[in-house]
């Protein structure tokens, strides 16, 4: 049986202002697009298992599976969201016990 040295980490992105995503302008809309698009390869990757907005309070929530700290951080600093200024994130290492297989389910 083999080890995998991998490890996951939880990442809340949080909007930069308030009304965030009520008020997006076409502009920002393209770039959350961007953002999807860019989750979908890394899910592809399995580097991300599951992301998607969370609704009460509003934040995204992406789980990223990663070598280490540095790599999931450089991972979420080059979503499109994070990079135009949409997001910021909070990042927290954890342990995924148990994950059920899915592919994603919907489109942007």
């Amino acid at each position: 049986m083999t080890t995998s040295s991998a490890e996951h980490f939880f990442v809340q992105l949080l909007g930069t202002r308030d009304n965030w995503p009520n008020d997006m302008t076409p502009d920002e809309e393209k770039i959350m697009t961007d953002h999807f698009y860019y989750l979908k390869d890394l899910v592809e990757q399995k580097k991300v298992l599951v992301a998607g907005p969370v609704f009460e309070p509003v934040f995204g929530l992406i789980i990223v599976r990663a070598e280490s700290k540095a790599e999931a951080r450089a991972i979420v600093e080059k979503d499109p969201s994070v990079v135009h200024g949409l997001h910021t994130f909070k990042i927290s290492p954890m342990r995924v016990s148990l994950l059920a297989e899915r592919g994603s389910e919907e489109k942007p």
